[in-house]
């Protein structure tokens, strides 16, 4: 039996927001660890029950970009 780690950052988030992945998939690892500080707050808003359009708005409000 392995242990599963992933390493999430912005840019991950920003590129499973643009293939249509659901978020619970790149969330879903024994060990998550955040690169940044927006990643951070992504994960707390999923855990929160935001749905990931929710998240990729609120993303977009705060980063000026477009995810």
């Amino acid at each position: 039996m392995g242990f599963n780690k992933r390493l999430v950052s912005e840019e991950t988030i920003e590129n499973s927001l643009k293939n249509k992945q659901p978020l619970s998939e790149l969330f879903k690892a024994d060990a998550i660890i955040f690169m940044d500080d927006t990643a951070s707050k992504a994960y707390t808003l999923h855990t929160k029950g935001h749905s990931d359009d929710e998240i990729k708005l609120y993303l977009n409000e705060q980063l000026k970009g477009n995810i």
